[in-house]
């Protein structure tokens, strides 16, 4: 409906196709979200998604608290705000899409290095200007120059230092890398022929009372849900086990829970009980629809990073980050095709008995409907430019992983109704239920 709307809007504008080249048209993928609920919902490993996931992300505005370290480490927790740009951000920019073990890398090398040369061009300043010779004094008057760039950019390296450690505290703190290994294995299909392994490790993830918060909690039962055709009462064996959990005190009789807390319970259970609905009307996408993700190994790819992540984890980071170093680094090389990418890159190569037979082509310089048979006996342009729009809401990590499939020749933009997080997306289920 929508893409016919859109044609027809197009067809009947007055200029939108005058004097427009027919090669190397640009593809417009329109896609639903109801037929890939996942993605919103399941942890993910990159830098700017996990931002976007674990900390207060706003229109490239990112908070959180730091403990204050005044008062014996007893004082008020301290907000910090920063706002990422990746168009003034080089680094935000070059490593937004890498898996959050390589931004961290990326990080100490690059402050390392800053501090190095800020600590070179000082040295000259200060105490090796003694030379007469012209070349020497233009030498140094370039390097002075060059200090406040210098300096912005190591400020630019330290505001990414403190939102790493900032993201690698809820890292530490909710065993994000399990609930992320557990749902991709489900959503890849590594449980396809065990279902019963399935369950029993959701539930054990679910029972542990320190293992991630509720959200994370839900979220995993959700990936579940999806991920496999678990009978109704294992689902319901499940839901249980959460809520006994989730209504728990803690070792000094505390809830475990605060208000907030329920609240986010209480919409999850109905997001729950609204895909069990979904289920039983037979409404849900099939299993195979997401098992067919591709996994892509880049761990061999890196053995050095990865070794050098774990060296600087364990000698230089703070107790968390180290607690935390050798889980995240099973996020590294977790990229995995999700459901827009597979289905975006299957239309570009148009490869046979795909979406590319099954999706509705519509050309507003064709009347009416585009004969995919006859079109596949015509030689057919390479696909250079493609926008994915998503009817419902749309996430970071499906926009960065897009762009697996784009490359030097080929360009992919992304929108959507709006850009939602995790929570949100559970929520709006939940309102659905």
């Amino acid at each position: 409906m929508v893409a016919r709307k859109l044609n027809k809007m197009i067809v009947e504008h007055p200029t939108l196709l005058r004097n427009k080249s027919s090669l190397h048209r640009p593809l417009l993928v329109i896609l639903d979200r109801n037929a890939d609920l996942i993605t919103p919902i399941q942890h993910t490993s990159t830098y700017q998604a996990l931002v976007d996931d674990l900390l207060k992300h706003n229109a490239n505005r990112v908070e959180f608290e730091v403990s204050n370290d005044s008062g014996g480490g007893r004082g008020k927790p301290v907000l910090k705000k920063f706002d990422l740009d990746p168009d003034e951000d080089e680094f935000y920019s070059k490593h937004k899409f890498n898996p959050f073990p390589e931004a961290i890398e990326s990080n100490g090398v690059d402050l390392q290095q800053v501090s190095v040369k800020e600590q070179n061009i000082r040295s000259k300043a200060t105490g090796q200007h003694t030379s007469s010779s012209d070349s020497s004094a233009t030498d140094l008057a370039t390097a002075v120059d060059s200090l406040p760039a210098l300096l912005a950019h190591k400020k630019q390296l330290e505001m990414h230092t403190s939102i790493l450690q900032a993201v690698m505290n809820q890292v530490a703190a909710r065993d994000v890398p399990q609930f992320f290994e557990l749902e991709i294995s489900m959503a890849t299909g590594s449980y396809r022929s065990d279902p019963g392994r399935a369950k029993s490790n959701t539930l054990e993830l679910l029972s542990d009372p320190t293992k991630g918060n509720v959200e994370d909690k839900l979220r995993l039962l959700v990936v579940y849900i999806l991920t496999t055709n678990a009978k109704t009462a294992d689902v319901d064996e499940l839901t249980g086990a959460l809520q006994q959990t989730m209504n728990s005190t803690t070792a000094d009789g505390k809830p475990r829970v605060d208000r907030d807390g329920r609240a986010k319970l209480d919409a999850g259970l109905k997001a729950i009980s609204y895909l069990k609905q979904l289920r039983a009307m037979h409404m849900l996408p099939t299993a195979n629809t997401f098992s067919e993700l591709q996994s892509m190994d880049t761990k061999s790819q890196k053995p050095d990073m990865l070794s050098s992540f774990m060296a600087k984890a364990t000698t230089q980071a703070s107790g968390l980050l180290a607690k935390a170093a050798d889980r995240v680094t099973n996020m590294l090389g977790k990229t995995h095709k999700q459901y827009a990418t597979r289905v975006v890159e299957n239309l570009c190569e148009m490869k046979p008995q795909t979406e590319d037979d099954e999706y509705l082509y519509l050309d507003p310089r064709v009347k009416g409907e585009v004969d995919i048979s006859k079109l596949r006996m015509m030689n057919r342009t390479p696909i250079r430019e493609v926008t994915t729009f998503v009817v419902g809401g749309g996430c970071y990590s499906e926009y960065q992983n897009l762009q697996l499939v784009a490359h030097e020749r080929r360009t992919i933009s992304y929108g959507s109704t709006e850009l939602v997080d995790a929570g949100e997306f559970l929520g709006q289920l939940g309102q659905l239920g």
